[in-house]
């Protein structure tokens, strides 16, 4: 195999910033094979903020806005950690069975389509299995159904969208499952949404976050949806979470403030009565309908 000349930092983006002639010069020589392989040399295409932390971390959280590239972040950790041979059995958990499949496994920036034709995983959809020639397995997983992840236990975890989690029990199963090796680690990708399960996650100091925008990838995105998306809700407090990445936690102008609710658990109850006074009629002038609840304790 020829040998690629040596170059600080190489990547596609220093090398895009050369002079012409410089660039022929050290792509020139390449062979085929290294043509192929540099394809899918993810830290050469990579923005830095694509690629994992150094160092000891428990979770990655990427949170960012749309289209900034989680979803290939994502892929290619799993990827470069069963490579590495780091990771033996992962776990690939979405909002839906739906979603992991279409997005993580199947999709455009998915596992099947960012996997080198000389180490592709099977897929059985069936078995919501993927499986690597070294062995190592991959299960897929529905955060709808937060049971699944009781029992099964991992070295590797991605979970994608999580801040559209409708179960907080989803992300703490998966947390007591990741027990497996001697280096354990998670990737969450998501696009920020006010959840009470992503503060701990950001406070952790065994967590390392990367925030992103929209802009950051304007490359790889389609001719002119930037343009147009700005200019439909950059200052928009939509703009802001979807574009910039931005975790709102309140609403302006709401009643009622986050920081004047204090969660606290009810305590166990001996009686529950729940009270409803239904309205009579369903037209646009029909009263609503009131419904109240009320505890006893022990």
């Amino acid at each position: 195999m020829t040998r690629m000349p040596p170059a600080p930092n190489w990547s596609a983006a220093s090398i895009a910033s050369l002079p012409v002639t410089t660039r022929r010069m050290m792509l020139g020589g390449l062979s085929d094979e290294d043509i192929a392989r540099l394809l899918f040399d993810w830290r050469f295409w990579a923005r830095p903020a694509q690629l994992a932390p150094s160092g000891r971390w428990w979770v990655w959280l990427i949170l960012a806005g749309r289209g900034f590239g989680k979803t290939r972040a994502g892929a290619e950790w799993v990827r470069q950690r069963v490579e590495a041979g780091r990771a033996r059995r992962v776990a690939l958990v979405g909002e839906t069975a739906a979603d992991v499949r279409g997005v993580m496994i199947e999709g455009e920036s998915g596992l099947l389509a960012i996997a080198p034709p000389w180490n592709r995983p099977r897929w059985e959809p069936s078995k919501r299995l993927l499986t690597w020639p070294n062995g190592a397995i991959a299960t897929a997983y529905s955060a709808d159904d937060p049971e699944q992840l009781r029992g099964p236990q991992f070295d590797a975890a991605w979970a994608d969208e999580l801040a559209k989690w409708r179960y907080p029990a989803a992300w703490d199963n998966l947390m007591f499952a990741l027990r497996l090796g001697s280096d354990p680690r998670c990737v969450a990708t998501t696009t920020p949404r006010p959840r009470p399960w992503l503060r701990p996650i950001l406070a952790d100091p065994a967590a390392r976050v990367t925030r992103g925008s929209t802009r950051d990838n304007a490359m790889n995105l389609a001719p002119g949806f930037l343009a147009e998306i700005l200019r439909r809700y950059e200052g928009t407090r939509l703009g802001r979470q979807e574009i910039d990445g931005v975790l709102l936690e309140d609403v302006p102008g709401a009643l009622w403030q986050r920081a004047l609710i204090k969660y606290k658990a009810p305590p166990e109850m001996q009686r529950v009565v729940v009270a409803i006074d239904p309205a009579t009629t369903s037209s646009e002038g029909s009263d609503e309908t009131g419904i109240v609840a009320a505890g006893v304790g022990l």
